[in-house]
């Protein structure tokens, strides 16, 4: 009990350092107060999805200051905050407090849109894949885990699910992150719900074809990205036509929600149009 208390007394006290130096920081918002995107957002938020390349998406937007991408992401990582700075843009991973507040060019975390309040004017994307290619690439991943030069590497913990092969993953993945494209737009896994909040988001297209994607959007942005890819893994399993079975039958609601999404005219795969 007394253990408890104290941690509860030291996350208190680190919310509130955290909020001294949010306010006490002109520079993001300096920043952020002189650009605006050609629609009159901004800033970029990316709703980000487990392997769906959002972390190559990430990587596009902190290389428009002219910097190494990785070298911007370990300063983030690193930082107190999660935000760093490079040339004239913010950028901004994971905080809470820090992502509400707005003060960034280019924001994500794997947080449920839900959960991640956002300031008015701010641009979202997000980034869909095949449900079985999604959860077979996340198994090789954790499988695999990441160099260990890597800022933000997968911990040892979230491996373990993954450690005794296929099969028992499938029975012990968490199901927000078996159905991670689900669970990012509806708390309670509902098809509907997920739909209208993808429907409502600025930009969605998918892995499967990124690079279209990524230049619909530098269009519409008016910004120079290129696709800067990382974290593919290469040593990929291969699935049994019964584990492919298994898997594409628990993976039902997010195939729902992809032909909601297709009929709706938000997004499709093999095309970039919505981006």
């Amino acid at each position: 009990m007394l253990v408890r208390a104290q941690r509860g007394v030291q996350r208190g006290a680190s919310a509130m350092l955290s909020q001294v130096q949010m306010r006490t920081d002109p520079t993001y918002r300096r920043m952020a107060q002189g650009f605006t995107l050609p629609d009159g957002s901004r800033r970029v938020y990316c709703h980000h999805i487990r392997k769906t390349a959002g972390t190559s998406l990430f990587l596009s937007f902190m290389a428009l200051g002219g910097e190494d991408p990785m070298v911007v992401w370990r300063r983030i990582t690193e930082a107190r905050l999660q935000r760093t700075t490079s040339a004239a843009y913010g950028f901004a991973s994971n905080n809470r407090s820090v992502l509400a507040e707005g003060a960034y060019l280019f924001g994500r975390s794997h947080r449920s849109a839900a959960q991640q309040p956002l300031p008015p004017g701010t641009f979202t994307v997000t980034i869909l894949r095949d449900p079985v290619e999604r959860v077979h690439s996340y198994f090789d991943y954790l499988v695999a885990g990441d160099d260990p030069s890597m800022p933000g590497r997968v911990s040892r913990r979230a491996r373990l699910v993954a450690h005794d092969g296929f099969d028992s993953f499938i029975d012990r993945v968490p199901v927000d992150r078996l159905l991670n494209q689900l669970a990012m737009f509806s708390d309670r896994l509902d098809v509907h719900e997920a739909a209208d909040r993808i429907g409502a988001c600025s930009s969605v297209f998918f892995t499967e074809d990124f690079s279209a994607g990524l230049a619909k959007l530098a269009d519409r942005l008016a910004l120079p990205l290129v696709p800067h890819r990382t974290r593919v893994t290469t040593a990929r399993s291969t699935l049994t036509e019964q584990q492919r079975e298994r898997l594409r039958a628990r993976l039902e609601p997010e195939y729902e929600l992809l032909a909601l999404l297709e009929r709706a005219g938000v997004a499709s795969r093999g095309s970039a149009d919505s981006a």
